[in-house]
């Protein structure tokens, strides 16, 4: 029997390579996006697939999605909040409407899912949660002070989800990629190493999906770089950082 995945942002990139390859094998994948257009295309292409027009950042319509999701399949087993968006930031500019945007999308839209789907995997005694988070949550990097604190709260999300659910039955992850070659990274000016597909990307989940890691980074080089830096004094990293990046 597979496995029932609820699924945000699977209208390109990550979610929608997920949604491909997760039904191929056989699982039942709600998919939540805002492009009908694009929600249609998969419901003709993929079995096993239900999707649903939805508005992450909205509080009732992620609640609406979810019931959606649970008349289509039965109770939701998989929880990947995915979708996220992010927007470079000008260089020393604070835009209020874009760091809130981003925390609505890219974090209390998990929020919002976890409220809803999280109470019934505890009643069940199983479930799985994998937050999107990323490598740039590691540390700040240059014109992500809008995304990369989304990222950084997610990373902590999980480990703190994953004390709290502890003896619950519900597994907890987080997914921490490097640079995918995406809508969201088309808009990068500058040289991203060690880019991958979004198959690929999907790839390296779901195979770290079926393991016991809590953490899922890839790609492995990439994030063995960024792990690294994490463990530098500020000094050093900021100089090596700055001097890469030319900031």
């Amino acid at each position: 029997m597979g496995q029932h995945y609820f699924i945000t942002g699977v209208s390109a990139g990550i979610g929608q390579a997920l949604a491909e390859k997760l039904t191929a094998k056989g699982h039942f994948v709600s998919g939540v996006a805002r492009r009908k257009d694009r929600l249609d295309d998969l419901s003709e292409r993929l079995s096993n697939f239900h999707g649903i027009e939805c508005d992450v950042a909205d509080k009732a319509q992620v609640a609406d999605a979810v019931r959606q999701a649970v008349e289509a399949f039965g109770p939701i087993t998989v929880l990947i909040p995915n979708a996220g968006i992010y927007i470079p930031d000008k260089k020393g500019e604070i835009d209020v409407a874009s760091f809130e945007r981003h925390m609505q999308v890219n974090y209390m839209a998990s929020i919002y899912c976890l409220a809803e789907i999280l109470p019934s995997m505890k009643a069940t005694g199983a479930g799985h949660v994998a937050l999107m988070a990323s490598v740039a949550g590691y540390r700040g990097l240059p014109r992500s002070s809008a995304y990369g604190p989304t990222k950084a709260a997610l990373i902590n999300l999980g480990e703190a989800l994953r004390f709290e659910l502890e003896g619950t039955g519900v597994k907890v992850q987080i997914i921490c990629p490097g640079f995918v070659d995406t809508e969201a990274t088309s808009v990068n000016d500058f040289d991203m190493p060690d880019i991958i597909t979004a198959d690929e990307a999907a790839d390296n989940i779901i195979t770290g999906l079926q393991q016991n890691s809590f953490e899922i980074a890839f790609p492995k080089r990439f994030a063995r770089k960024m792990k690294w830096l994490k463990l530098l004094s500020n000094d050093i990293y900021y100089a090596i950082v700055s001097k890469s990046t030319k900031s």
